[in-house]
């Protein structure tokens, strides 16, 4: 079993989505898949550390199930790749979980496997958050609960029961449904998370459909071109690779793509999350990490810093590099990564720690300081977010109680966090929230964080990064100060 990252781990980055899934099918070769899959995977890494896990329909006709709690490498060891090298099969469907609900045991992990009283079995994965699912989440987590729901709902075929159970849901979710013959791609109308897709060769030139959470997770695989889930729909592969595409609702529903997934929790190579209008457009989207160099120029436009005020520019581990290199160059400040991660392999990002004991150890644990480089200096530190707050307000003081930093000013890639979210990342209570303890003060956040300024982007700022309007619509903002969500915990419309 994997071991679960530390609280220091948990502490620096406390936001997570719910997770990310990943699926290969074809029926017209005998292709073994299994380290196109677990490359795929890895890329996903970052969207959830609870554990990970694969189903896969072999061609000899059984099935195959492989999870653990923990992160990817300690399940899919060099031992276990080894062994299952030649493993083929016409399905694979993969995930790594976070989980927003249900407890984090090893009966969570996805994707489930449900055995039909026909004989008949579907693998199902799950990125998201549903509004409403009967059972106790609590203890079973929302995508069990909607595998069982579709196991038991009425209907002549498998696509009318899919689509009798998913209209009825409400949230954000992106799905993968597969069967000895079929794979389900389907999206909830407002396209709140990512689902992509493409298609690669298989060693005799049989295509193999592979779907993911991200685009970087296709080229991992072996795609060059990707195709969007579209909001509200269903695409359908068939065993003789036809594509189908069904439409959820007649009714016209205003797109709420995260904007978060861009700031925070997609990997820089992956193609932005943004209301598209056709589904080969995401081709021309660009990489989160230019959005996020983008987001740093703009915040430089907003609220600059010259070198009158300050002497170095740093950006913190993670996703406030990109950002933070594009402030220091657009105020013509020094950069220097003086801040690193004492361990880059995972660069991990997960759920918020209740544990705020000894930060500065915590602090200490996690990152390597040049204290030479920064000592009797001002800096300016960039990070995508400031959440609950912790690790920032232990950063400042270990900068200036430790090594000497003479002034730490703060500059911060998106609007300030002060709304908890119900729509598959996990922010926790509103009093738990830096922003929202303070009303979205800024004096009295700097105060609390003890930074001698402290400058958020603004919301068109950060639009205006994502997609190049800064009035464009269809994004949720729901958690950031100055937006609502567009429904709220129960399903129902607030905008």
């Amino acid at each position: 079993m994997g071991e679960r990252p530390s609280i220091v781990q948990q502490e620096r980055e406390p936001l997570q989505d719910h997770c990310g899934i990943l699926a290969a099918f074809s029926l017209r070769g005998d292709v073994p898949l299994f380290h196109g899959v677990i490359a795929g995977l890895e890329t996903l890494q970052t969207r959830g550390y609870d554990g990970a896990g694969l189903c896969a329909w072999s061609t000899d006709g059984n099935i195959y199930t492989f999870k653990g709690e923990g992160i990817i490498s300690n399940i899919f060891t060099p031992e276990v790749k080894r062994r299952e090298m030649k493993r083929s099969a016409t399905l694979w469907v993969a995930q790594t979980r976070y989980g927003t609900n249900g407890g984090f045991t090893e009966e969570n992990i996805q994707p489930f496997h449900i055995n039909q009283h026909s004989g008949e079995f579907f693998f199902v994965a799950h990125n998201g958050q549903f509004s409403s699912t009967r059972g106790n989440p609590q203890i079973e987590s929302d995508t069990y609960l909607f595998a069982k729901e579709l196991e038991q709902s009425s209907g002549g075929t498998l696509d009318e029961r899919i689509l009798t159970t998913v209209k009825r849901k409400n949230g954000a979710y992106s799905l993968i449904i597969g069967t000895r013959n079929s794979l389900y791609l389907i999206r909830d109308s407002r396209g709140v998370r990512p689902l992509v897709y493409g298609e690669i060769k298989g060693p005799s030139g049989a295509p193999i459909i592979v779907a993911a959470s991200e685009t970087e997770a296709l080229i991992k695989m072996g795609a060059n071109e990707f195709f969007e889930v579209m909001p509200g729909t269903l695409v359908k592969f068939m065993d003789d690779q036809n594509k189908t595409i069904i439409s959820l609702s007649t009714k016209r529903i205003p797109a709420a793509a995260c904007i978060f997934e861009n700031v925070y929790l997609q990997d820089g190579r992956s193609r932005t999350l943004a209301p598209r209008k056709k589904l080969m457009d995401i081709n021309r989207a660009p990489t989160a990490i230019s959005t996020r160099q983008k987001a740093g120029e703009i915040l430089a436009r907003e609220a600059p810093l010259t070198t009158d005020e300050v002497d170095l520019a740093i950006g913190i581990p993670g996703t406030g590099i990109a950002g933070g290199e594009a402030y220091a160059l657009f105020c013509n400040i020094p950069y220097f990564q003086a801040i690193t991660d004492k361990d880059r392999q995972e660069d991990q990002r997960t759920f918020m720690s209740a544990n705020t004991d000894s930060i500065l150890a915590k602090v200490m644990c996690h990152f390597n300081f040049n204290g030479k480089a920064v000592s009797g200096k001002r800096v300016v530190l960039i990070d995508d977010s400031v959440v609950r707050g912790n690790v920032t307000l232990g950063l400042i003081r270990l900068l200036k109680e430790r090594y000497g930093v003479k002034e730490v000013h703060l500059r911060i890639l998106s609007p300030p966090i002060d709304k908890t979210c119900h729509l598959g990342i996990n922010t926790r209570k509103n009093d738990e929230l830096i922003a929202a303890r303070h009303g979205g003060n800024i004096k009295q956040i700097q105060k609390e964080l003890g930074a001698d300024s402290l400058a958020y982007l603004s919301g068109q700022g950060l639009l205006e990064a994502v997609s190049g309007d800064p009035l464009m619509k269809g994004f949720c903002m729901g958690c950031m100060a100055g937006f609502t969500h567009p429904i709220d915990e129960f399903g129902n419309n607030v905008n």
